[in-house]
């Protein structure tokens, strides 16, 4: 999976020039309501991005001059990706940052923000269809995921995430299946789960988000 259509596209996309003074930063950031944005260029490559916090310790702090260029407060200047990394590689870039740059060719093509990410994990748990969700799990780590999708032949998935990836011993999974079941049928289908021997953690419908 690329990230190509989780990015916020350029236009929607606020930003400073890197010539711009630590004044007109501040004043720049604080009208967005941000606590960073992305530095350009003025053929909008990308420069860094710069902290709010930053220019407020400069200025008031360090007692700074507000009509100095920010680019001695730019950060991760070389941390970005293009638009064809993997999701795996998003998420590991942007656990630290409050969002990460996406470059074509050096130049700002967007920005990959943490709700962009928890979309995607919505929806794998189902959460924008809603629906029956089921976390289980099955001592037989082995070969449990062909077991659970054989034992939910009949059921239409809408979601599913693994857990306890790597473990030898036992896996947790969270699934959820298209509604339309009356209480006597999900009874009859945790049953049906539980004969072939996976273990019900949590069962709950959900509502579309």
């Amino acid at each position: 999976m690329h990230i190509r259509d989780l990015i916020v596209e350029r236009l929607g996309v606020a930003t400073v020039q890197v010539d711009q003074s630590v004044s007109d930063t501040l004043a720049k950031i604080n009208e967005t309501g941000y606590r960073c944005i992305p530095v350009v260029d003025n053929d909008d490559a990308y420069k860094g991005m710069i902290y709010k916090v930053d220019l407020l310790s400069y200025l008031y702090e360090e007692k700074g001059d507000g009509e100095k260029p920010i680019d001695f407060l730019l950060e991760h200047q070389d941390i970005y990706l293009k638009e064809d990394a993997s999701f795996l590689s998003a998420l590991l870039k942007i656990k630290a940052l409050p969002f990460v740059s996406i470059v074509r060719d050096g130049k700002l093509l967007g920005i990959l923000t943490h709700n962009k990410i928890e979309s995607v994990f919505e929806d794998a748990f189902g959460l924008k269809t809603g629906g029956i969700n089921i976390t289980l799990a099955s001592t037989e780590a082995r070969g449990m995921i062909r077991k659970l999708t054989t034992t939910l032949k009949d059921e239409n998935i809408e979601g599913m995430l693994t857990l306890d990836n790597g473990s030898a011993l036992a896996r947790r999974v969270v699934i959820t299946l298209e509604d339309g079941k009356s209480d006597e049928e999900m009874i009859k289908m945790r049953e049906r789960l539980e004969k072939h021997g996976f273990r019900i953690l949590q069962m709950q419908r959900i509502e579309p988000k």
